[in-house]
């Protein structure tokens, strides 16, 4: 149980807003919430028995970061095959509640999980919730909405996959169909698309799929029933049709043009550039396994998507953190590289810091909650060892994440470590590995 009062001193305060650091900062916390913050000689904990004090000096204290493209069910890809052919739901929930706790360990308190199998991605924000999993605040998310031929169509007419990341549809009333069904399970947001993608073998990135009318029944619909909308758009139309039909966000956005960059501007639409997950197919794709066919694609894909990265930079187009993270290239232990690559491309740290908090809370609906560090807000706060302006690189360094609140809770960081026995995935033996495979599962992809 939480103590009622937590007090951090002495600390660097970066509250997210994009103001200058705080200097002998102090953050008071009652409950699950901020309280007040300010200067050491200006803010100072009650006269009360439970008050924990923490002195953070030469520390960093920020707001917990939030992963606005995050896939609960991804585990391990490196094709197509892998996302929901290789194992059973089953074990995909189970992954999926392994993978979103790994999000929180490594500094990321909230999450927007855009497109999962099933109902899984609501079956682990539920279980967060109720406090039987320990993990970020989630917005969840269902099945891809996607056109026949498109994104996550992924799959020939003689497999029968009732399991499938994709909910396939065509025309208008389909699409409301869609939206409806996942609405009735609580979703948090829904995920449409606009092209195809480098991975899928039927619809390459620059193709479109979901027509201008499509998308915006599927916003139309989502709106009336306050979910919002996100949509993966990589083709240059693709993207325009998107933020004409009104979307919140576009996903990745490579091939942006100036007319979409201007679209973009004056509808207030945020982009989630995903550069990392461009940048690690290409550089760490061939020795993990994935398809020459797939990396020859990204190859294709990666300078312009960051010369459109750059664009909307200089549009001012507000971007949020998202990593697309559970290939076999980008576990999701390794997701802060996503903010390396965005001062990389020409973010100022500071930016960078703001793209995941302030901006990602935006972008995912939750900006009255999280990704600030003011009054009223949650206590999710990560306490860093040294100054993320000064390295940025220091927030994908496990030693140098101290603590990591949630809710004013300690939950994770290198005070709080993880459980050995609960470590799966990137780092298993191959025989050990084996055994979270469906029997007579193949050792290597299937493709």
């Amino acid at each position: 149980m939480a103590a009622r009062y937590l007090y951090l001193e002495n600390a660097v305060v970066i509250d997210g807003s994009g103001a200058d650091p705080l200097e002998r900062g102090a953050i008071l916390v009652e409950g699950d919430r901020i309280a007040g913050v300010g200067t050491v000689d200006s803010l100072r904990p009650p006269a009360h028995e439970e008050v924990v004090v923490v002195d953070a000096t030469g520390k960093t204290v920020m707001p917990g970061m939030i992963d606005c493209h995050f896939h609960c069910a991804y585990h391990s890809v490196t094709c197509w095959e892998d996302y929901d052919l290789r194992r059973p739901l089953e074990h995909t929930t189970i992954l999926a509640a392994r993978n979103a706790q790994t999000l929180l360990e490594v500094g990321f308190t909230s999450a927007r999980d855009v497109g999962s199998r099933g109902l899984v991605a609501v079956a682990v924000r539920d279980m967060i919730n109720a406090g039987i999993l320990i993990g970020p605040r989630m917005m969840a998310g269902s099945r891809i909405i996607s056109s026949t031929g498109g994104l996550a169509d992924g799959y020939g007419d003689w497999v029968d996959n009732r399991a499938s990341l994709g909910q396939v549809v065509d025309g208008p009333s389909e699409v409301i169909k869609a939206v409806r069904q996942q609405v009735k399970y609580g979703v948090d947001n829904i995920k449409i698309e606009a092209s195809g993608t480098g991975i899928s073998p039927y619809s390459a990135s620059a193709k479109q799929t979901l027509t201008t009318e499509e998308m915006a029944a599927a916003v139309r619909e989502a709106h009336r029933n306050g979910v919002r909308v996100a949509c993966h758009a990589q083709a240059t139309e693709g993207i325009k049709n998107a933020v004409r039909a009104g979307v919140d966000t576009i996903e990745h956005g490579s091939f942006l043009d100036e007319e979409g960059a201007e679209l973009m501007s004056r509808a207030g639409t945020f982009l989630v550039p995903t550069i990392s997950v461009f940048h690690l197919y290409v550089h760490r794709g061939p020795e993990v396994g994935v398809p020459q066919w797939v990396v020859d694609k990204f190859r294709g894909d990666l300078d312009a998507h960051m010369e459109s990265v750059k664009l909307a930079l200089d549009r001012g187009i507000p971007m949020a953190t998202g990593s697309d993270s559970g290939h076999s290239f980008n576990p999701q232990s390794m997701i802060a590289v996503e903010l390396e690559l965005m001062v990389s491309a020409g973010f100022t740290p500071m930016q960078a810091l703001q793209a995941a908090t302030s901006v990602a809370a935006r972008a995912a609906g939750m900006a009255d909650r999280v990704g600030r560090l003011q009054p009223g807000m949650y206590a999710d706060m990560l306490v860093v060892d040294g100054d993320p302006l000064a390295e940025i690189g220091i927030l994908r360094q496990p030693e140098r994440l101290e603590r990591v609140y949630k809710g004013g809770l300690l939950l994770a960081g290198r005070l709080a470590p993880r459980r050995e026995e609960l470590e799966v995935g990137f780092e298993l033996a191959p025989a050990q590995k084996a055994r979270l495979e469906p029997s007579g599962a193949p050792e290597r992809p299937c493709c």
